[in-house]
């Protein structure tokens, strides 16, 4: 069970590496997201030196890179297997602020851990990311929303009001819930006339406070659902679409406010200083199976109970009112470039996996058509970790829904989740050519799908290794910083 005192002997903690390698199952789960660091006289936590670096381990290594991510400071952002050639190796990259970037290469170059720098300077990406806004201009639309920045909680919820104004035989917004600061929850529901039921597919994103890609992807296949739904209507106008672009609106306007790395929402946690609940750790599918941290300071924080948050609760209970109609559930997250399948929170495979993985597959062919963009197709636990409570579980194994897809959109890591603000409209063009190619898939095999009828495997092994961090174990340390 580890601690951390002696914060400041960086290179000490590699003496707990072998150890490690049995007892952790998750890259962020010693991660300590500090509130106190240096922040600037707006209260805007600075990246000012932070460097990102990428290297290449080997299943063996992980604990080596496994300990730097315990120093203060210092978060492995992903990690990913480099591919079925390639048994047992690993890419992973870390953050690294400035007073520890002189142990971290000597750590790389003691292990002879190859490593390059990805980004100088993570503040100067920030800045580039979201760049400056002409004052007095205005876009030539009737609306607040584009694709060249990204845009506040109150843009959003204003253009899907605009939406439900000037579509109203085809959109609906419906206010499912509050966050934990009273923010509305909205999900855009879009609906042509039809003389019988239709099924429905749903789609999130923000879940986590700092992948912006995410819900301004979201945002763009509603514009595109909804302002251009003659296209493509043989396909898309067969569904019921339900969109919601920002399952997280707290901790994103966090991250636009205060810290741009933040993750969680922003509950505050019992007994703790530390704040804050992973959303796609907090499910109740298999919670706290193992890729989740006990701990109310790491960035995977469970939370104290299953679905115990506001945003998880309205969440669940909405697509639970749906999961009879419900056919496709999709979570938009970022980064990687990832079409992911269940099961996140076990090792094991869903019972019509070859569907799903064909219909995955259709989606990436579509993305790779249009402008060249790969995408890796498998399951959570075959391409990435053991990340257990996620929404995706929950939607295929609970609710019943047969296809269940988690995206990591781009990039591949140049960026990470600083993705340029030119790259918005790129993005969100492919991923609707793959959400498209999604919906024809799953519209060719419905009449296998009449009800919603999926089984799930209950004998999955459950990872005993899974709770290594005490609660609270960081607050004092935390405290004394």
């Amino acid at each position: 069970m580890r601690t951390m005192t002696n914060k400041g002997h960086f290179l000490g903690l590699l003496l707990m590496a072998s150890s490690l390698l049995n007892c952790r199952s998750h890259p962020l789960d010693g991660f300590l997201h500090q509130e106190i660091s240096t922040r600037d006289a707006d209260g805007i936590k600075s990246y000012a030196g932070y460097k990102l670096f990428r290297t290449d381990v080997s299943q063996t290594q992980l604990p080596v890179v496994d300990s730097m991510d315990m120093s203060p400071g210092v978060e492995v952002w992903s990690w990913k297997h480099k591919g079925r050639s390639l048994d047992h190796q690993y890419e992973i990259d870390v953050l690294t602020p400035p007073d520890e970037e002189k142990q971290v290469r000597q750590v790389f170059n003691e292990y002879e851990l190859p490593y390059e720098e990805v980004i100088r300077d993570l503040q100067v990406a920030i800045n580039n990311e979201q760049g400056d806004e002409i004052i007095g201009f205005s876009p030539k639309t009737p609306h607040s929303m584009t694709w060249d920045k990204y845009h506040s909680a109150e843009d959003m919820y204003d253009y899907m009001s605009w939406l439900e104004i000037h579509y109203p035989q085809l959109v609906t917004i419906i206010d499912i819930g509050k966050s934990f600061e009273n923010r509305s929850l909205l999900v855009a529901k879009i609906s042509g006339h039809s003389d019988s039921p239709k099924p429905a597919i749903w789609i999130d994103g923000g879940l986590h406070a700092r992948e912006w890609i995410s819900p301004a992807t979201a945002m763009f296949i509603l514009n595109r659902l909804v302002e251009y739904q003659w296209e493509y209507e043989d396909i898309t106008g067969k569904f019921d679409w339900y969109i919601m672009p920002l399952g997280n609106p707290d901790g994103y306007e966090y991250t636009r406010n205060h810290d741009r790395l933040w993750r969680k929402n922003r509950a505050m946690n019992p007994n703790s200083q530390c704040v804050g609940v992973d959303l796609n750790r907090n499910f109740g599918y298999r919670w706290r199976n193992g890729g989740s941290s006990v701990n109310p300071c790491s960035d995977i924080y469970a939370g104290p109970s299953a679905e115990s948050e506001p945003e998880t609760q309205a969440i669940r209970d909405y697509i639970m009112e749906l999961k009879d109609q419900l056919k496709v559930y999709v979570s938009i997250h970022a980064y990687s470039q990832m079409w992911l399948l269940p099961f996140a929170g076990a090792y094991g495979l869903p019972e019509n996996f070859d569907d799903m993985y064909e219909v995955g597959k259709l989606a990436t062919d579509a993305i790779r058509k249009y402008d060249g963009t790969d995408y890796t197709l498998g399951s959570v636990t075959d391409l990435l970790y053991i990340a257990s409570g996620g929404s995706g579980d929950f939607a295929y194994a609970v609710a019943g829904i047969p296809f269940s897809y988690s995206l990591e959109l781009r990039d591949l890591g140049q960026y990470g989740f600083i993705l340029p603000k030119e790259q918005i409209l790129p993005t969100g063009i492919e991923t609707y050519e793959g959400i498209r190619a999604m919906a024809a898939g799953v519209l060719e095999r419905l009449p296998k799908y009449e009800g919603n009828s999926t089984s799930v495997t209950e004998d999955l092994p459950r990872d005993s290794d899974a709770l290594t961090e005490p609660p609270n174990s960081l607050d004092q340390d935390l405290n004394e910083a």
